[in-house]
């Protein structure tokens, strides 16, 4: 991953998702197909690199909760579709990525299945299993039960999974919820993939938002005692994965910057901002990649952020992309696509208002 690497992140199911159906907790039939078909576009907003969300087989749209590692979904298409994107992606001289999603599993996965209903299964000891026949989940999500990643065959096969993808021909992988499994896999995770793939990057979702203290049993933390005395703190949380993984998306440092957005406050000639970018970034070491964002899947849009003003929009982007790191952006945030109302207002289901899919035949840039 290059120093100022620009990564767009794509939804597969939304990004040349229907536009005419509604927008629901659903597949909306966005393909891998209709990806490589965009690349043009894609390319032209100078992106060098792509990363999809999760293409392996899936109970939902949006590929969390897997039901078979190591098959492509066929709501996306097919192995040899995915086979053709890579290829034209480095045709292009750039880079591809993809979700990696090792923590959990959904319950209709087949291994869970077995485990679930068969006290003998192989598969009994790869799950987290309670008083009761309750096991331990995802946070609170019943639908996603944990993998023990800590048991030797469970490991293997994840390991396995990772292995997958890289050898199809992925740069690298994005991995979900990196603070589920154990500082010990990711031991003998990383120590495999780097053997192998030498030249990838694996870089983590480390996020601490909204984490309470009953949840602690459902992650693995350094110095647990300690942040659990003092609660979490997310740049003490990212800076436990330097020398685990390559890198992480930089959440503190969206945090800092959406502050001042969201007061409606310029960024450029903000040097007491300035300096406290430059002290966070001095905590880690050079070649532990902080991969800066502004938005995903899973927050507000930034237009939102910035109460609709394009230009607050447009100047967030540029002081982000000085700082020669990675910069991610979130599909439509180059067509001024936003949310109207919070995806943090508790309502079931707010994340489908930063997940539309893209109605092209309407669309026009803003950016850059």
């Amino acid at each position: 991953m290059e120093k100022d690497e620009f990564i767009y992140h794509i939804l597969v199911d939304r990004f040349t998702g229907n536009v005419a159906l509604k927008n629901e907790n659903r597949f909306l039939g966005g393909t891998l197909r209709g990806i490589t078909d965009r690349l043009d576009y894609i390319q032209g907003l100078g992106a060098t690199s792509i990363w999809l969300s999760p293409i392996c087989t899936s109970a939902n749209y949006h590929g969390y909760h897997v039901t078979d590692f190591m098959r492509v979904d066929p709501h996306f298409g097919t192995q040899a579709d995915l086979e053709d994107l890579i290829a034209a992606v480095h045709s292009r001289g750039m880079k591809i990525y993809t979700d990696f999603v090792p923590n959990h599993c959904h319950v209709t996965h087949p291994f869970f299945l077995d485990a679930r209903t068969n006290l003998h299964s192989p598969y009994r000891p790869w799950f987290y299993w309670m008083k009761g026949g309750t096991y331990k989940c995802f946070l609170e999500v019943d639908e996603l039960p944990k993998i023990n990643l800590d048991y030797p065959e469970a490991c293997q096969y994840m390991i396995d999974v990772a292995r997958h993808w890289c050898r199809l021909g992925f740069d690298g992988l994005r991995i979900d919820h990196a603070i589920g499994p154990s500082f010990l896999f990711w031991e003998k995770c990383m120590k495999a993939m780097r053997k192998e793939f030498p030249d990838r990057v694996f870089f983590g979702e480390v996020w601490g938002a909204g984490l309470e203290k009953r949840h602690y049993k459902t992650i693995h933390l350094k110095n647990s005692w300690w942040k659990r005395m003092f609660g979490l703190s997310q740049e003490e949380l990212q800076h436990d994965y330097v020398g685990v993984l390559d890198g992480v998306l930089d959440f503190e440092y969206r945090n800092m910057l959406i502050d001042h957005l969201w007061r409606g406050e310029h960024l450029e000639g903000n040097q007491a901002l300035e300096k406290r970018i430059c002290q966070h970034f001095a905590k880690y070491p050079a070649n532990f990649k902080l991969i800066l964002f502004l938005d995903n899947h899973d927050m507000d849009r930034l237009l939102f952020c910035c109460h609709g003003d394009i230009e607050l929009m447009k100047e967030a982007i540029a002081f982000s992309r000085k700082w020669g790191k990675p910069f991610v952006l979130y599909y439509g945030t180059e067509l001024g696509m936003q949310n109207t109302q919070s995806v943090f207002d508790g309502s079931p289901y707010a994340d489908l208002r930063v997940r539309e899919c893209v109605d092209w035949k309407k669309a026009k840039k803003i950016l850059p």
